[in-house]
This record gives C-alpha cells, sequence and structure tokens, in this order.
C-alpha cells in the first residue's frame, strides 16, 4: 500500500513513464473520455523517458441488451480506512485510493485503462520550456458539495494548508510533494494566484512527473469551510487535520473534507478503529454531474472481518462487489463459477520483508542468509495459486529500470548458501538464531500463509527458528512506529507511476520512515540526489542499477511478490476499471435490474 512515511529527500526528475494498457471498456467509460478532455493543450503531456508494460489480464465488461440499472450497488470489503479523509493526512490505501478518490477530485486525473493524463477541475495546462513553472487554467461555476465555490484561491489555500500542517508521516512530506525545515524538500515550492481561475505551481526543479503529482489525492483542493487551516503550525502537532468523530448524518464534517467528486459521503460508521459501513450518495454539485456522473446513484460499502466473511457475502447476494481481500482458494471458486464475473488489473501493487536493524542480530551477514533462504516461488504458488509472481526487486517487473538483483544475488531457496553465512554469523543446529516474524491481519490477503511459507523456508537451514504471531492492523502500523518489531511484512501502492517513488519511501536518509527499519547507507542517499538532477535515460539506468545492486547487498528489505488488482462481482455489474493507477472508480459502475 502508500503507506504512512517520511520521505526527506528531494523527488526525482526521472521522466514520465509511459504505459499503454489497452481495455476495452464499456460505453459510460469512453463518454468519460468525451466528457473529460475538451479544451486540453498541446502541453498536457509531458515527455516520456523509458516504457512501462506492467503485467495484465484484460477484463472486458460483460454485455448486456438490458437498458435499465439499479439505483443502489453493494461493494464488500475486508480494507479499512486507516485514520482520516484528510488529504493532508491520509496515506493508506482505502482512504486515498478508495473513498477521497470517489468524493474528492484533483485538478488532473488518468484516463481510466491507461496512465494518460486528461483534464479533471483544470481545463488544460502549459509548462515553461526549462520545466519548474506550471500554469492551470480551472474549470469555472464548479461547487463542492456545500454549495462553497471552487476557485484558484482555492487551489492555493489547499497547498498552504499542506505546507503548514506539515504532517511527517501524511503523503505531502511522504511522497515528497513539498515541505520546509526538517522536512525539507520536495518538489513543490509555492504556487501563485494569477487569475480567478488560474493558478501557477512553482517547482525547486525540473520534474517531468510532476502531472502524476498533480493527480495524486495530497495535492486535491479542500473546502476551505471544512478543512481548517491550523492557527500555530508546528509539524508533527496534527492540528488543522480533519479527523473522523462520528456518523456523517450527525456530523458531515469529517466525512467530505475534499467535496468535489461525484459522490458525497453520507454516511460512515466505525467501531474501534475499524470501518462497518460507508454509503456514498451522488453528489448534485459534480462538475460533470450533466454528463450523467456518477452512472450509479447510491454506493453502500460494507466491511467484513475476513476473507472468509467477504466470500461468504458475495455467495449469498449480500454484496454486487467484492473487492480487497479475496483469498485465492474462493477465487478459483469464483473463476469456474458462471454467476460471478472475476476482474483483474496490472500488477503495480508489491510486497515484501522488512527487517529491522535495531536488533543488533540482524547483521548484513544474517540479512543475506535470510534473502538466500527465501522461497518466493512457494509464496506465489502455494498462497496464492499462482496469481501473483516473484519479485526481486522493490521496483516492479515491468517497471522503467527494474533489474532482478535479488535473483542474481540470491536466487531462490539456496540453502546451502544460506547455511554457510549462518554459520560464519556464529549459528548452528543446537544454536539457532531466533526470528519474530509478525504479520498483519484485516488488511492483506494470506498473510499467515506467506508467514508460514516464510517461516518453512528459513527453518530449512536447521540454524533458524521463526515465531509468527499476528497483530491487527492498527496496532501493527504503532508497533512498527515503536521499533517493536524484528521482522514484519508490508506492501506498497503507487502514489504516482514513477520508479522513484518505489525507491526513496523504502530508503530514506534518516533511516525511519514509514517502515522503521533504521537502515542508513550514505551512497544511497546520494545517489538518489543524482537521479533527482538526472533527465538522461542512459544515467538514469545506470544510477537505478546502481542502487538496486547496493538494496540487494544490504537488503534491508526483501522483496517478496507483485501482485493484481482483482474485484467479483455478480454478471450483471459492468464499469469496473481496474488500471495501473490501482483506483477504484465507483462513478464507472453499473448494474442491471
Amino acid at each position: 500500500m502508500k503507506l504512512q512515511m517520511s520521505n526527506k529527500t528531494a523527488i526525482s526528475r526521472a521522466a514520465t513513464i509511459g504505459i499503454v494498457i489497452i481495455i476495452i471498456l464499456v460505453g459510460a467509460v469512453a463518454a468519460y473520455y468525451v466528457s473529460t478532455t475538451g479544451g486540453a493543450s498541446s502541453t498536457t503531456t509531458p515527455t516520456t523517458g523509458g516504457t512501462t508494460t506492467l503485467p495484465t489480464t484484460v477484463t472486458t465488461s460483460p454485455t448486456t441488451s438490458v437498458s435499465a440499472y439499479r439505483s443502489q450497488i453493494i461493494i464488500g470489503t475486508t480494507d479499512s480506512v486507516q485514520t482520516t479523509l484528510d488529504p493532508a493526512d491520509a496515506y493508506d490505501y482505502f482512504a486515498q485510493d478508495v473513498v477521497i478518490l470517489n468524493v474528492g477530485d484533483g485538478l488532473v486525473d488518468y484516463k481510466p485503462g491507461s496512465s494518460a493524463y486528461v483534464p479533471a477541475l483544470a481545463t488544460d495546462w502549459s509548462v515553461t520550456p526549462n520545466g519548474t513553472v506550471y500554469t492551470f487554467n480551472l474549470r469555472q461555476g464548479v461547487k463542492f458539495a456545500d454549495g462553497t465555490p471552487f476557485d484558484a484561491t482555492t487551489v492555493q489555500y489547499s497547498v498552504q494548508r499542506e505546507f503548514a500542517i506539515q504532517e511527517s508521516a501524511g503523503p505531502f512530506v511522504g511522497a515528497g510533494v513539498g515541505g520546509s525545515g526538517a522536512q525539507c524538500c520536495g518538489v513543490l515550492n509555492h504556487t501563485s494566484v494569477t487569475g480567478p481561475y488560474q493558478v501557477k505551481f512553482y517547482l525547486n526543479e525540473p520534474f517531468t512527473a510532476f502531472l502524476g503529482m498533480v493527480a495524486f489525492q495530497a495535492l486535491w483542493p479542500v473546502d476551505p469551510k471544512i478543512a481548517p487551516m491550523p492557527a500555530h503550525p508546528s509539524p508533527g502537532t496534527n492540528e488543522g487535520i480533519v479527523n473522523y468523530t462520528s456518523n456523517c448524518s450527525t456530523d458531515p464534517t469529517p466525512c467530505n473534507p475534499n467535496g468535489l467528486g461525484p459522490y458525497k459521503l453520507t454516511k460512515w460508521d466505525r467501531s474501534a478503529g475499524k470501518d462497518v459501513e460507508m454509503d456514498f450518495t451522488a453528489n448534485a454539485n459534480y462538475w460533470n454531474a450533466t454528463n450523467g456522473w456518477p452512472k450509479t446513484h447510491n454506493i453502500i460499502i460494507k466491511f467484513y472481518s475476513d476473507s472468509t466473511s467477504l466470500a461468504l457475502a458475495m455467495r449469498n447476494g449480500e454484496i454486487d462487489v467484492a473487492y480487497r481481500q479475496i483469498a485465492p482458494t474462493d477465487l478459483a471458486s469464483f473463476q469456474t463459477n458462471s454467476a460471478f464475473k472475476v476482474w483483474k488489473g496490472p500488477g503495480s501493487f508489491i510486497q515484501y520483508l522488512v527487517l529491522d536493524l535495531k536488533d543488533k542480530a540482524l547483521t548484513q551477514t544474517v540479512r543475506q542468509a535470510i534473502a538466500y533462504a527465501m522461497n518466493r516461488s512457494a509464496i506465489a504458488n502455494n498462497v496464492f495459486l499462482g496469481t501473483v509472481q516473484p519479485l526481486y526487486s522493490m521496483i516492479p517487473a515491468g517497471m522503467s529500470y527494474h533489474t532482478d538483483q535479488f535473483q542474481t544475488n540470491y536466487g531462490d531457496a539456496n540453502i546451502a548458501k544460506a547455511q554457510a553465512l549462518l554459520t560464519q554469523a556464529g549459528y548452528s543446529t543446537s544454536h539457532p538464531l531466533i526470528i519474530n516474524l509478525t504479520y498483519p491481519t484485516g488488511h492483506y490477503t494470506s498473510t499467515d500463509g506467506i508467514a508460514l511459507q516464510l517461516k518453512q523456508a528459513l527453518e530449512k537451514t536447521g540454524m533458524v527458528n521463526v515465531v509468527t504471531s499476528s497483530s491487527p492492523w492498527s496496532s501493527y502500523k504503532a508497533s512498527t512506529q515503536a521499533d517493536q518489531l524484528q521482522a514484519y511484512m508490508y506492501g506498497w501502492y503507487p502514489d504516482y507511476v514513477d520508479p522513484y517513488d518505489y525507491q526513496v519511501p523504502f530508503y530514506p536518509g534518516d533511516g525511519t520512515g514509514f517502515l522503521h527499519d533504521n537502515f542508513v547507507n550514505s551512497t544511497l542517499t546520494t545517489l538518489f540526489k543524482s537521479i533527482a538532477s538526472t533527465a538522461s535515460t542512459s544515467q538514469l539506468a545506470t544510477l537505478y542499477n546502481q542502487a538496486q545492486t547496493i538494496e540487494a547487498q544490504q537488503a534491508p528489505v526483501i522483496p517478496m511478490f507483485q501482485g493484481t488488482s482483482i474485484a467479483v462481482s455478480n454478471t450483471k455489474v459492468t464499469g469496473i476499471v481496474l488500471d495501473i493507477t490501482i483506483w477504484f472508480r465507483l462513478g464507472l459502475l453499473q448494474e442491471a435490474t
């Protein structure tokens, strides 16, 4: 997932990745392109450097001759919002890429089914020849869900608020958009209003993937009446962040700080830090409502405790769509049942093992022994039934500058090499290494199965004893931040589509970040700074190769696999689009009567 993280390094000027993912969409999706792309100038698409072709399964919508559609669709999930829906704080997948995505909007959007930029709240944009100033012309007559007018001052207010709050573990700082003081520096320097509906963004240095940042939720405008400017800005105090307080029916404020999207959140029930139910109702003030968006008036999301309950709800007809997380065995069952439709999207999601170097037992020699012993193929085949693929770099396979460095260095399940290193480190069958492996529940799928495979792989050396334990997602995060875990697993979803987003967040210069693995490497930090000032694709290839070589040699984070986006629906549902962004667009969904 995109997770909470702290990134104090300047963002790369690495060229924007061009991705072509051909997906045949329903007519409603085609209509979306027509309704949003008018007026874009020729400068709306920056030059690209490198081609990315991520693994993908092309899925078309089921055909139907029925013209009438239901006004309500029910979705089931095991996921949950981590903290808030405030873009200054929310840095988890479900909050950003499901909820905020559908109750908010940005200046720039991605064309569904690809990584191509299209206009949203901005009608067009241009960039200066030196690449440091972007000018956006905004749509006129747009209003927030509560009727507050949207204009250029709203955009500037929202950016200034992010700088003022400057949540160290939030997306604005974490993804390197901006920062100051101890959090300095990111790509963005400041903004200026140059007309009622025109705003300029000034960058610290050229960054050709900047439109991806603008499309990232951390830069989405907020409603000034709902999302306040902190009175006494102080990083880390969280002052001004709109936190959940109660159900939207009694206090709608924390539910719609964005308020510019196709939906407004009219119900948000939580219990003990876990979501129970969310109701999305069509936003009458949505700028594209006149073109029939969203397609379904009311979307209800019900939250389930585990994948077994989610699958049962799907089979019993309690829900129309199941999304995150579906167990591999249940997925296999749905694929062979004609009553259901399985949807698959490209695999930019990765999962990896983290080793906290605060534990002095986890020396480089021991970390390398763990890397040798790991059996990625067993995880992919035994746990996920082949629906994921082994991963040998923190940059996903198929993305620009990816190298299989972990495969080159360690291969898979090389027990003899692992034993040799463990012996070198002073361990034996009579004096085994003790590894405490903790995995989260209620967030990723099949983490217990992954932990079992890791345990079996390491214990095949005869020189390691693995003690496994689980922790609910909320406490798991807290334990990570408190350096209470020795070996643990996490996942990652892209903030924006660029290999840099799969590098710097995992290897911050201070060794903390969101992973808290206490790994510091000055050479890596220098490489990332060089990447940040390099536009040449050949130079970038060399620099990324050097970085991945160091990452494999040091092995504080060991990649395990990359997955696909998967949803299951009944056969009457259309409009599910699972693409490289991993955004789940509720506004496209329809269900025939």
